[in-house]
Protein backbone atom coordinates (compact mmCIF):
# COMPACT_ATOMS: atom_id res chain seq x y z
CA UNK A 1 0.00 0.00 0.00
CA UNK A 2 0.93 2.95 -0.70
CA UNK A 3 1.34 6.32 1.10
CA UNK A 4 -1.38 7.87 -0.77
CA UNK A 5 -3.77 5.07 -0.03
CA UNK A 6 -2.85 5.02 3.37
CA UNK A 7 -3.44 8.90 3.86
CA UNK A 8 -6.82 7.89 1.93
CA UNK A 9 -7.81 5.34 4.19
CA UNK A 10 -6.88 7.61 7.16
CA UNK A 11 -8.70 10.08 6.22
CA UNK A 12 -11.69 8.63 5.21
CA UNK A 13 -11.55 7.28 8.94
CA UNK A 14 -11.36 10.69 10.15
CA UNK A 15 -14.38 11.20 7.89
CA UNK A 16 -16.02 8.70 9.37
CA UNK A 17 -15.30 9.31 13.07
CA UNK A 18 -15.85 12.98 12.61
CA UNK A 19 -19.38 12.48 11.20
CA UNK A 20 -20.39 9.47 14.09
CA UNK A 21 -19.27 12.57 16.56
CA UNK A 22 -20.61 14.74 14.73
CA UNK A 23 -24.07 12.63 15.25
CA UNK A 24 -23.66 12.13 18.48
CA UNK A 25 -23.29 15.66 19.12
CA UNK A 26 -26.39 16.70 17.60
CA UNK A 27 -27.95 13.90 19.06
CA UNK A 28 -26.63 14.96 22.54
CA UNK A 29 -27.15 18.72 21.47
CA UNK A 30 -30.79 17.42 20.77
CA UNK A 31 -31.43 15.56 24.03
CA UNK A 32 -30.25 18.71 25.78
CA UNK A 33 -32.51 21.05 24.17
CA UNK A 34 -35.32 18.51 24.50
CA UNK A 35 -34.31 18.27 29.13
CA UNK A 36 -34.38 22.56 28.73
CA UNK A 37 -37.10 22.55 27.10
CA UNK A 38 -38.87 19.83 29.55
CA UNK A 39 -37.79 21.91 32.49
CA UNK A 40 -39.02 25.41 31.22
CA UNK A 41 -42.33 23.82 30.67
CA UNK A 42 -42.24 22.20 34.17
CA UNK A 43 -41.13 25.96 35.50
CA UNK A 44 -43.56 27.71 32.98
CA UNK A 45 -46.16 25.02 34.35
CA UNK A 46 -45.36 25.53 38.44
CA UNK A 47 -45.20 29.37 38.03
CA UNK A 48 -49.16 29.25 36.44
CA UNK A 49 -49.82 27.02 39.41
CA UNK A 50 -48.29 29.42 41.80
CA UNK A 51 -50.02 32.57 40.08
CA UNK A 52 -53.27 30.84 40.27
CA UNK A 53 -53.29 30.12 43.87
CA UNK A 54 -52.44 33.93 44.48
CA UNK A 55 -55.30 35.14 42.20
CA UNK A 56 -57.26 32.62 43.82
CA UNK A 57 -56.24 33.84 47.61
CA UNK A 58 -56.54 37.44 46.58
CA UNK A 59 -60.18 36.58 45.33
CA UNK A 60 -61.12 34.77 48.02
CA UNK A 61 -59.54 37.85 50.22
CA UNK A 62 -61.33 40.23 48.62
CA UNK A 63 -64.53 38.49 48.27
CA UNK A 64 -63.84 38.00 52.28
CA UNK A 65 -63.42 41.65 52.91
CA UNK A 66 -66.54 42.60 50.41
CA UNK A 67 -68.79 39.96 52.30
CA UNK A 68 -67.73 41.35 55.71
CA UNK A 69 -67.86 45.29 54.45
CA UNK A 70 -71.68 44.12 53.43
CA UNK A 71 -72.68 42.82 56.69
CA UNK A 72 -71.37 45.96 58.26
CA UNK A 73 -73.14 48.36 56.43
CA UNK A 74 -76.10 45.63 57.23
CA UNK A 75 -75.69 45.96 60.81
CA UNK A 76 -75.84 49.27 60.25
CA UNK A 77 -78.89 49.94 58.22
CA UNK A 78 -80.59 47.47 61.14
CA UNK A 79 -79.52 49.24 63.64
CA UNK A 80 -80.65 52.40 61.93
CA UNK A 81 -83.98 51.16 61.83
CA UNK A 82 -84.43 49.83 65.00
CA UNK A 83 -83.41 53.18 66.54
CA UNK A 84 -85.94 54.31 63.91
CA UNK A 85 -88.78 51.36 65.86
CA UNK A 86 -87.62 52.58 68.89
CA UNK A 87 -88.68 56.38 68.37
CA UNK A 88 -91.48 55.26 66.86
CA UNK A 89 -92.83 53.29 69.88
CA UNK A 90 -92.25 55.85 72.15
CA UNK A 91 -93.61 58.86 70.03
CA UNK A 92 -96.77 56.00 69.61
CA UNK A 93 -96.66 55.56 73.35
CA UNK A 94 -96.52 59.54 74.47
CA UNK A 95 -99.78 60.21 72.04
CA UNK A 96 -101.44 56.87 73.32
CA UNK A 97 -105.23 57.25 73.28
CA UNK A 98 -105.97 57.28 77.22
CA UNK A 99 -108.70 55.16 77.34
CA UNK A 100 -106.06 52.65 76.15
CA UNK A 101 -103.21 54.23 78.81
CA UNK A 102 -106.01 53.93 81.12
CA UNK A 103 -106.02 49.70 80.56
CA UNK A 104 -102.23 49.33 80.76
CA UNK A 105 -101.48 51.69 83.66
CA UNK A 106 -104.44 49.54 85.42
CA UNK A 107 -102.54 46.31 84.62
CA UNK A 108 -99.26 47.86 85.62
CA UNK A 109 -100.92 49.09 88.50
CA UNK A 110 -102.00 45.53 89.68
CA UNK A 111 -99.05 43.60 89.40
CA UNK A 112 -97.10 46.37 91.44
CA UNK A 113 -96.38 45.06 95.08
CA UNK A 114 -95.02 48.05 96.35
CA UNK A 115 -96.82 50.71 98.83
CA UNK A 116 -95.69 54.25 97.02
CA UNK A 117 -96.55 55.10 93.25
CA UNK A 118 -95.12 57.61 90.89
CA UNK A 119 -96.39 58.48 87.65
CA UNK A 120 -95.65 61.02 84.71
CA UNK A 121 -97.08 64.33 84.66
CA UNK A 122 -99.58 63.05 82.07
CA UNK A 123 -100.85 59.93 83.89
CA UNK A 124 -100.92 62.07 87.29
CA UNK A 125 -104.58 61.84 87.50
CA UNK A 126 -105.07 58.42 86.69
CA UNK A 127 -102.95 57.04 88.70
CA UNK A 128 -104.09 59.13 91.42
CA UNK A 129 -107.06 57.74 90.84
CA UNK A 130 -106.34 53.87 91.07
CA UNK A 131 -104.09 53.92 94.09
CA UNK A 132 -105.23 57.57 95.88
CA UNK A 133 -103.37 58.04 99.21
CA UNK A 134 -100.39 55.78 97.90
CA UNK A 135 -99.58 58.70 95.16
CA UNK A 136 -96.19 59.92 95.78
CA UNK A 137 -95.59 62.42 92.75
CA UNK A 138 -93.79 62.79 89.22
CA UNK A 139 -90.96 61.06 87.73
CA UNK A 140 -89.98 61.61 84.17
CA UNK A 141 -90.67 58.81 81.90
CA UNK A 142 -92.71 58.28 78.76
CA UNK A 143 -95.58 56.27 80.85
CA UNK A 144 -96.60 53.05 83.16
CA UNK A 145 -95.52 53.64 86.86
CA UNK A 146 -92.51 53.18 89.45
CA UNK A 147 -92.93 51.85 93.05
CA UNK A 148 -91.16 51.97 95.99
CA UNK A 149 -91.39 50.32 99.36
CA UNK A 150 -91.91 52.36 102.63
CA UNK A 151 -88.12 53.21 103.36
CA UNK A 152 -87.83 53.88 99.48
CA UNK A 153 -84.82 51.39 99.43
CA UNK A 154 -86.87 48.58 97.64
CA UNK A 155 -87.94 49.98 93.93
CA UNK A 156 -89.85 47.81 91.22
CA UNK A 157 -90.09 49.83 87.50
CA UNK A 158 -92.97 49.72 85.45
CA UNK A 159 -92.24 52.14 83.29
CA UNK A 160 -92.61 52.64 79.86
CA UNK A 161 -89.06 53.16 79.39
CA UNK A 162 -87.92 50.36 80.89
CA UNK A 163 -90.31 47.82 79.42
CA UNK A 164 -89.23 48.98 76.46
CA UNK A 165 -85.67 48.58 77.65
CA UNK A 166 -85.86 45.17 79.14
CA UNK A 167 -87.76 44.38 75.63
CA UNK A 168 -85.15 45.62 73.66
CA UNK A 169 -82.20 44.23 75.37
CA UNK A 170 -83.36 40.81 75.95
CA UNK A 171 -85.13 40.21 72.76
CA UNK A 172 -83.32 42.18 70.09
CA UNK A 173 -82.70 39.06 68.16
CA UNK A 174 -86.81 38.14 67.64
CA UNK A 175 -87.11 42.09 67.27
CA UNK A 176 -84.39 41.73 64.29
CA UNK A 177 -85.78 38.07 62.99
CA UNK A 178 -89.21 39.76 62.66
CA UNK A 179 -88.22 42.86 61.13
CA UNK A 180 -85.58 41.66 59.02
CA UNK A 181 -87.51 38.13 57.96
CA UNK A 182 -85.20 35.34 59.36
CA UNK A 183 -88.13 34.36 62.48
CA UNK A 184 -90.43 31.90 61.43
CA UNK A 185 -93.48 33.97 62.09
CA UNK A 186 -95.94 33.17 58.65
CA UNK A 187 -93.97 35.75 56.84
CA UNK A 188 -90.98 37.39 55.40
CA UNK A 189 -89.63 40.84 55.35
CA UNK A 190 -86.40 40.91 52.81
CA UNK A 191 -85.42 44.19 52.94
CA UNK A 192 -82.32 43.51 50.49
Amino acid sequence: MGVGTVSDAVVEDAKKIAKQYDTQLKEKRNARLSEMQDSIEKLRQKKKEVAKDKISLLAKTETSRTNLEIKRKRLKMEQDILEDVLKDVKIKLEKMESDKREIILNKLISVATLQNFYSNETDEKLVKKIVKDRYKGNISCLGGVLTEDVSGIIREEFTFDSIIESIFNNDLKEIRDILFGEAEYGFQCNIL
